[in-house]
């Protein structure tokens, strides 16, 4: 049995931290497509118009924008179901590290966008960040339950919907619509992927007949 007073400690900080960080990611791309709805909009018309020479029409427009937004769930859908696949076969630690491929191209897709001339890239990478935050709702809260310790295993359980609405909330505030577009919040989403990278690498594995 664990001593009753069983205390947090750096290592196991750091590997609730890192796998944490996969949603608060989740939460920010959950929130930052509501805001710029009119900047993406335009995006789509200008593209339109530079491909065809005519302005999108509105039915068409409000079908690409919604697109834009309910492939993400979709995306989810499939990340969810295929976190029994990840898990039994690569581990939890190894399938947060698998997963966070999916964070660099969707940020990659997304970020060029704009440049590229093309909004299928923009719901493409949609669709993959909704596959990446699907995985991470399944590995998260199962690997931060599994190294934790009995007596603060609940206080950390919490820790998952804390970096939800943390990204959230992150995500309303920089108004991402022109980053997003533009390639500025491509950085942001590959540094906080190489973060969780970088501290999924520590020696902090959950129990071998887990794992």
């Amino acid at each position: 049995m664990e001593p009753a007073g069983i205390a947090m400690t750096a290592q196991l900080l750091l590997a609730v931290g890192g796998a944490v960080l996969g949603s608060l990611q989740f939460g920010y791309n959950t929130g930052v497509i509501n805001a710029p709805q009119m900047v993406i909009e335009e995006f789509y018309n200008q593209t339109w118009f530079n491909r065809y020479e005519t302005y999108i029409t509105p039915g068409m427009l409000t079908t690409l924008w919604s697109l834009s937004v309910s492939i993400f769930s979709v995306g989810g859908m499939v990340g969810s179901f295929s976190v029994g696949l990840f898990v039994n076969r690569f581990g939890r630690r190894n399938s947060m590290l698998m997963s966070n491929s999916l964070a660099f191209l969707s940020a990659i897709l997304m970020g060029f966008s704009k440049m590229a001339g093309s909004f299928e890239m923009l719901i493409l990478g949609r669709f993959i960040v909704g596959i990446y935050s699907g995985l991470t709702t399944g590995f998260v809260p199962m690997y931060v339950g599994e190294v934790s310790p009995t007596s603060l295993r609940g206080a950390l359980g919490t820790l998952h919907q804390l970096g939800v609405v943390v990204g959230i909330l992150i995500a309303q505030v920089r108004d991402s619509g022109g980053c997003l577009l533009r390639g500025k919040d491509g950085p942001l989403r590959s540094l906080l992927g190489l973060l969780q990278i970088l501290t999924k690498c520590s020696r902090c594995t959950t129990s071998k007949w887990l794992d």
